[in-house]
């Protein structure tokens, strides 16, 4: 049967309708469905099937299949080799037409072609039906990268059942067609790829905010630490240490390097004590002052005690009674002052300047710095007595150094604060900018971090996502050195999932060792169910690790 221009006309007609019809379906196994449906159409096929590609590009998988004749033999598909070890030569016409771009017609495939049929004739057993012509069409775009191939079988010609060869005119309408349909399977397969990654993208952001909420109700019911992030060891034990003493009214000396958040711990403890949250907290920085400002801040001052004292001033330990004192860098403090201090901490009085009699105070002192007081005292710059009435309860906080693991959280939770701050929205932050800012040495600690971070969300553009171009130069000169570890897991020829998997497990196995490979804690952090991550250990061979136990 001739293939006519009026048959050519009708086809052209067709195939508009259906390249309308695949636009529009998302979900890849439909739409390579619809693709088999209306290739069928074109042809007049009896049945046909799709081989897909898989990811590793080593096979052909049978992923669609329709007709009376796979209705019965659809189960005993089976994948075709790639692989030249695997197969034999080019006699297989699916992996022939895959490898070579090329459409193959076979007029009767039980005659002589030069390929090996021996699988079809054991599918035509199967269902007891006769095979004869056969169209094997590349699904292949217009740059010639191939998808998977799509077979035709038996080309019926009239309402009789007749089955004749598929006409040479159809192979390239029916190629055209493929690589149109090709392209929107393309696409739907990347939109499906990209919903993933979105979606573990933003898990991995929400399982920071599951950990930081799971530490908070980890410490104790009572003790809440508000906007202090951290879950490494270093700080897991500061928390354990605020939490015995904020119910007592013992003096504390917080140690830390700059920048450490001294100040938060000092009022997180103040907020969560029982008998003093519902007063004030009074902070000073002994730093920040002369030594004759800071006497009459710190103890207030009565009228006429010095020229321009017009009238009394109550001191800042006079108003921080029944709550609160804070004195930031007590070690720059004069020894005067630390003199008076002393008798602050030792009758629970102050005498403000000019006043004949003292006032009595009841009060919680804490004090902090970043200086060695052991060093300053044995220099002559600290009283020892003083340093003993203050060391009564002391708290180290760790530097960021030391807390790399408490990175990510914090630089989510500065990109949220200050991005609400500024009015802006920030969708997110490139994971490389994670590695490289978790890498840097941050001497200036979770000052420096903040700092960093509000510049790069005042650079990054609106809805848009922190790069590494947004952070400081400083940084950025060695970012092909810090970044190769991030970049390790894209590898050449590997598919997103792949990449992802490699990204997960990489994930799990640090999350284990944080946890010291308790199963239980680690599921509970990654948000995830203890089975599912079970499954997950077993999938990528993290179970055989010597730091996991239940």
């Amino acid at each position: 049967m001739d293939y006519s221009i009026e048959d050519s006309v009708l086809a052209l007609e067709e195939l508009v309708q259906i390249n309308l019809s695949i636009t529009r379906e998302k979900d890849i196994r439909r739409l390579l469905d619809k693709i088999l449906t209306a290739a069928r159409k074109l042809t007049a096929a009896e049945a046909g099937c799709v081989y897909i590609l898989d990811r590793k590009k080593r096979c052909l998988i049978p992923e669609v299949a329709q007709g009376d004749y796979f209705s019965t033999v659809s189960g005993d598909l089976r994948p075709v080799d790639l692989l030249a070890e695997k197969r034999s030569g080019q006699t297989d016409v699916v992996s022939w037409a895959a490898l070579s771009g090329q459409v193959v017609n076979i007029a009767n495939a039980y005659q002589y072609s030069g390929f090996d049929f021996s699988e079809l004739y054991r599918l035509d057993r199967l269902c007891d039906q006769r095979t004869v012509s056969m169209l094997v069409v590349p699904l292949t775009d217009f740059e010639g990268v191939s998808l998977g191939v799509m077979k035709l079988y038996n080309r019926r010609v009239n309402e009789q059942g007749e089955i004749d060869a598929f006409p040479d005119q159809l192979e390239g309408l029916v190629k055209a067609f493929a690589a149109q349909a090709v392209v929107v399977a393309e696409n739907a397969r990347l939109l499906a790829d990209n919903r993933v990654l979105i979606e573990q993208l933003d898990s991995a952001r929400h399982v920071l905010e599951i950990e930081n909420q799971e530490l908070k109700e980890r410490i104790s019911g009572s003790l809440k630490v508000d906007n202090i992030i951290g879950d490494s060891p270093a700080m897991r034990k500061v928390f354990a240490l605020m939490e015995k003493i904020v119910s007592t009214s013992a003096t504390v000396l917080i140690r830390g390097e700059t920048g450490t958040g001294k100040e938060l711990v000092a009022a997180c403890i103040h907020r969560n004590s029982p008998q003093r949250s519902k007063q004030a907290f009074v902070a000073q920085n002994c730093a920040a002052l002369p030594e004759e400002l800071l006497e009459s801040e710190l103890f207030g001052y009565k009228k006429g005690a010095f020229s321009g004292a017009s009238s009394d001033k109550k001191g800042l330990i006079e108003l921080a009674s029944g709550g609160t004192l804070f004195l930031d860098e007590i070690g720059d403090m004069p020894l005067k002052l630390q003199a008076k201090l002393l008798r602050v901490l030792q009758e629970r009085e102050v005498r403000p300047l000019g006043a004949l009699h003292p006032v009595k105070v009841d009060l919680r002192v804490i004090a902090a710095t970043h200086q060695n007081l052991t060093e300053l005292i044995d220099n002559g710059a600290f009283r020892e007595d003083l340093y003993y009435r203050l060391n009564v309860f002391p708290i180290d906080l760790p530097a960021l150094k030391d807390r790399r693991d408490d990175i990510p959280a914090l630089i989510h939770y500065f990109v949220g604060h200050i991005a609400e701050q500024y009015g802006k929205e920030i969708t997110g932050i490139k994971p490389a900018v994670l590695d490289l800012i978790q890498a840097q040495p941050l001497p200036g600690n979770i000052r420096e971090l903040r700092n960093i971070i509000e510049r790069a969300v005042l650079l990054a553009p609106e809805s848009g996502v922190i790069e590494l171009q947004h952070l400081p130069e400083s940084i950025t000169a060695v970012a092909p050195a810090q970044v190769a570890d991030t970049e390790a897991l894209c590898l050449d020829g590997d598919s997103l999932k792949d990449t992802m998997q490699r990204l997960e497990a990489k994930i799990i196995a640090r999350k284990l060792q944080a946890h010291k490979g308790n199963q239980t804690r680690t599921a509970k952090a990654l948000g995830v169910s203890r089975r599912s991550l079970v499954e997950k250990l077993s999938r990528y061979n993290l179970r055989d690790s010597p730091l996991t136990c239940h």
